[in-house]
């Protein structure tokens, strides 16, 4: 692992001494560092073109300067900085100046309604909101009174022309914290804290799990914004590789960057997987990724085996939290052995399931799965935490081990459907369906029964020109699954309300599909 992140080259080495001891540890120094060392490597390509490493960290250099002159209050403390925007060079930017500035940073979702957004910007202090032109309409019906600064403009007030300035900053005189928001489907979201570091574990279990190199070629298509996108994020500028980014994720226009580039990390939310794999053909001359990692919902096993079976045996999956970090990790071999689990936990993490009673649950027994590293986050901003037994952090899903010690989660325990003294989890009945030929993804809830107290709706998008009848998707589950677990009710819906990362918004299926269609 030492020799992989570059531990024999003695330039490297002292760049990053000399970025930590400017710095810190976290993602400004580890920039800083390759600067120092590869100066002219690409460090970042987008929709706009290509940076290297020199230009992005002189970038960040100015705009931390102009960030802490922004957000010194009359007090004298630092206001927050506000980030919303898509995966692009001013988000990196962004991200980087703002802890040189000694600003704590707030990633906001592209999807933040305008609402919301006023709500976290007063609860989290935000001094300066960093947005992309798209979303100048949220900030201003938002009503905040930060300081509002262009990331993809060329104005005045905006980043490029900031960077252009070519401003000094000199070290913060504190360690900023790295805000996060979580991915709940209710409500205004939650913000957590957590330290602005590279080195806590989840990071140095991950990399004894799955082999990065110094220098890889990264494209991360999930949300840099979001817990997953951004780790993935932070590790390739620690090793000094080249990230691609586009602004939104296009299968086919990703299947196209496989057959001209060769990539050696891929980095994906599930969904993402099988929009690809819908596109793509057996003889289709896409390369390979080195590595395809994949977190942030559901993977079925179904969907990594046909991820598998048409790009290899390159594809891990991650289980983890906002607030608990990296959990488990499932390589290849597991996902082969042991289709739909999530793996085993990484060195400095400790994973535990635990019964009603709060007592350690017998191997192959389901309970509810709890977590224990350094990697937990430090709380959320408005004073309140998750659950918690002693070091061991609650997850909120339910889940079990198998013989070999990995883990496979049934799914959370707010999504169960109780229906008629049975419990079913959705994701048991969703894979079934996903299977049909005729299904390109579906979702399912518990709504109101009046004899059992919930059944078992499904709500199912259908592939292009394909048909086919209610009472035949119920055959298809009953085939398949205890009659307890079929479908009641089937509607046919154009889609999905989801996240930014792929997760459907239960709450909101109620209202879709047209009863005359079930």
């Amino acid at each position: 692992m030492a020799l992989r992140m570059g531990a024999a080259d003695v330039a490297l080495n002292s760049a990053r001494w000399w970025a930590s001891v400017r710095w810190g540890l976290g993602t400004a120094a580890a920039v800083h560092a390759a600067a120092l060392r590869f100066g002219g490597r690409t460090a970042i390509v987008d929709d706009a073109g290509s940076v290297d490493y020199r230009t992005l960290d002189r970038a960040a250099n100015s705009v931390a300067a102009e960030f802490r002159s922004a957000a010194t209050g009359s007090d004298g403390n630092l206001g927050a900085i506000g980030i919303l925007c898509r995966n692009h060079r001013w988000f990196v930017t962004a991200l980087v100046a703002a802890e040189r500035a000694g600003c704590d940073t707030v990633l906001l979702s592209t999807a933040l309604p305008a609402s919301n957004l006023a709500e976290v910007c007063e609860r989290d202090s935000i001094a300066v909101i960093v947005a992309d032109r798209e979303f100048s309409d949220v900030v201003a019906q938002a009503g905040t009174d930060a300081t509002v600064v262009s990331a993809d403009s060329s104005g005045p007030n905006s980043l490029a022309h900031i960077a252009a300035k070519g401003l000094h900053c000199s070290p913060p005189k504190r360690r900023p914290r790295l805000v996060l928001l979580t991915s709940g489907t209710t409500g205004a979201p939650k913000s957590a804290m957590r330290a602005l570091t590279t080195t806590r574990v989840g990071g140095v279990g991950m990399l004894r799990r799955i082999p990065y190199r110094l220098g890889d070629r990264y494209f991360i298509a999930s949300p840099a914004f979001h817990a997953w996108g951004l780790s993935q994020l932070v590790f390739a500028l620690a090793t000094a590789s080249t990230v691609e980014m586009r602004r939104r994720f296009d299968a086919s226009d990703l299947l196209q960057l496989l057959r001209e580039h060769q990539f050696d990390v891929l980095v994906v939310v599930p969904l993402m997987l099988r929009r690809i794999l819908d596109v793509t053909a057996s003889d289709d001359a896409a390369r390979s990724p080195r590595m395809v990692l994949s977190s942030g919902n559901v993977l079925s096993g179904d969907l990594a085996g046909q991820w598998m079976d048409r790009f290899g045996d390159a594809l891990y999956n991650i289980y983890g939290s906002t607030e608990a970090a990296i959990g488990t990790i499932a390589d290849p071999a597991d996902l082969r052995a042991a289709p739909g689990t999530v793996g085993r936990s990484p060195d400095g993490v400790t994973l535990v399931i635990l019964d009603d009673e709060g007592m350690p649950a017998p191997k192959g027994s389901s309970g509810w799965v709890h977590l224990a590293s350094t990697g937990q986050f430090d709380g959320y901003t408005d004073g309140t935490d998750r659950e918690r037994t002693g070091t061991l952090m609650a997850t909120g899903d339910i889940g079990q081990l198998d013989a070999a010690g990995r883990l496979h989660v049934s799914g959370r325990a707010n999504d169960m459907i109780v229906t008629g003294g049975e419990n079913v989890f959705p994701s048991s009945v969703e894979e079934v369906l996903d299977r049909h030929p005729a299904v390109e993804i579906s979702a399912v809830v518990g709504t109101d029964d009046p004899e059992f107290g919930q059944r078992v709706a499904a709500f199912v998008v259908l592939r292009r020109g394909r048909s086919v009848d209610p009472d035949d998707l119920k055959g298809w589950v009953a085939a398949k699954l205890p009659s307890f677990m079929v479908p009641r009710e089937v509607r046919f819906v154009d889609a999905l309300p989801m996240t930014t990362t792929g997760k459907v918004v239960r709450h909101r299926l109620a209202v879709l599909g047209r009863r005359d269609r079930y």
